[in-house]
């Protein structure tokens, strides 16, 4: 019989098929430094927008995806070094604005960046032994409209910058307007 450890060790990190390794990659490198990943949870939500009508009816009108969350419990134990190792990749990749993958052998999560992370110590999981919850969040990035280079301001496309300032009414306008 298979134990739980012997299944989630199956998946080895091979350079050219980094999608057989559960982890955090980042350019098909894995970026957390643990022993083994013992935990992966997905959540995908949708949104569905309604608005209120008469005598307490709504309607829905839209549905939008949200991003998605991933959660992945890293586990380090046996040396020193191997906890600190675990604690120290972490915390380096946590405090950056890194966009990572979240691989599983099923599935890639692209478009990521962590958003929290919690560590523990029991008694239960043996003292030698840190277990690390990292939390993160997909990253949906917009692109940017690009500038052109004229050589006259008139030159240049309209663009929609925000308010726009208000001018007296003509006569004709306002002679309409009054009627």
């Amino acid at each position: 019989m298979a134990t739980a450890l012997t299944l989630m060790t199956a998946d080895t990190y091979t350079p050219d098929n980094y999608a057989s390794q559960w982890g955090i990659f980042l350019n098909g490198s894995p970026v957390i430094t643990a022993d083994t990943v013992v935990d992966f949870t997905l959540r995908k939500d949708w949104n569905i927008c309604d608005f209120p009508l008469e005598q307490g009816a709504f309607e829905s009108y839209n549905k939008v995806f949200l991003p998605y969350d991933v959660r992945l419990r890293f586990v380090a134990g046996g040396s020193e070094s191997n906890r600190t190792a675990l604690l120290a990749s972490v915390e380096a990749n946590a405090s950056t604005l890194s966009i990572y993958s979240a691989v599983t052998p099923e599935m890639v999560y692209p478009s990521i960046n962590i958003k929290h992370y919690d560590y523990r110590r029991t008694s239960v999981n043996g003292v030698g032994m840190i277990t690390v919850d990292v939390w993160c969040e997909e990253v949906r990035i917009n692109s940017t409209s690009a500038l052109t280079n004229t050589a006259q301001p008139s030159g240049a496309s309209q663009i929609n910058g925000g308010s726009i300032q208000g001018t007296p009414p003509t006569t004709t306008q306002s002679a309409t307007a009054f009627t």
